[in-house]
């Protein structure tokens, strides 16, 4: 099967899905402290481990649309504090970006903490339009993000570094949410562009174990994947940067990747 007929028949099977509101979306699946994993799957595989499900789904969608874009920039210090401490593997750490909605025309600046337990903890605050692109955190945007004690003194230093694009579909299951992101790229402070090529990257949302939908990607011999579209990008921008922790990733998915990896 081809690209293009597995990506009409995925495109086909979120048409005929039945559909849910962001806002009952939210009630009932927010999970906004979850488990999640991540996989980078070839479409024609996702439309194939999809179809085996016996569950019922339902799929965002907002004025008529079920994809939609997203643009994320990634704020960090000149020393890349946030991204050394993924790559080095560090229980409690953190992640600030803001989020734009590109269809409604929304922003919001969020914070992802991880605790020692491998659980990750979203908080969000939205943002005024006029705020929304700055290179630089606002003050009102630095209040947020400083009121977390993992982020602490690493406010201030805090810059824009990479701004990723892609479409997402949202989908909400039994035991778990799923986002599927396609034709994700990401772009450096230089105007430097790297990306996922075709891939699509599925993440599972669950509270605590995995479910149904990991074990029909794990039965179909897909496993979890180390992929930040942050530091995964990043690594791949900046071979000088220690990417151990993303090698596989970077030589198997990455359509710009270093040609070697930086020693931790």
């Amino acid at each position: 099967m081809t690209a293009v007929v597995a990506s009409s028949a995925w495109t086909s099977t979120v048409a005929g899905l039945d559909s849910i509101s962001l806002e009952s979306l939210n009630e009932q699946a927010a999970l906004q402290t979850r488990v999640d994993r991540k996989y980078i799957v070839p479409v024609d595989e996702w439309a194939t481990v999809f179809a085996s499900l016996e569950q019922e789904f339902r799929v965002l969608e907002e004025d008529g649309r079920r994809g939609f874009g997203y643009e994320s920039d990634y704020f960090d210090t000149a020393d890349f504090a946030a991204y050394y401490d993924a790559a080095r593997r560090r229980p409690r750490r953190y992640k600030v970006r803001t989020r734009h909605y590109l269809d409604s025309g929304l922003s919001a600046i969020e914070v992802k903490l991880r605790s020692a337990r491998g659980e990750t903890v979203k908080h969000r605050e939205w943002l005024p339009q006029e705020a929304a692109r700055s290179a630089a955190l606002t003050f009102e945007s630095r209040v947020f993000v400083g009121s977390f004690d993992q982020i602490g003194h690493d406010v201030d230093r805090l810059t824009r570094v990479l701004t990723t694009s892609y479409e997402r579909t949202t989908l909400t299951g039994e035991d778990a949410r799923i986002t599927v992101d396609s034709a994700v790229s990401a772009t450096d402070a230089d105007g430097t562009q790297t990306g996922f090529g075709d891939a699509l990257i599925v993440e599972t949302k669950s509270a605590s174990r995995a479910g149904s939908v990991d074990r029909a990607l794990w039965a179909h011999g897909i496993r979890p994947s180390r992929v930040s579209k942050y530091c995964t990008s990043l690594a791949a921008l900046r071979p000088e940067l220690p990417s151990n922790r993303w090698a596989r990733t970077l030589r198997r998915h990455i359509t710009d990747a270093p040609a070697a990896t930086a020693a931790l």
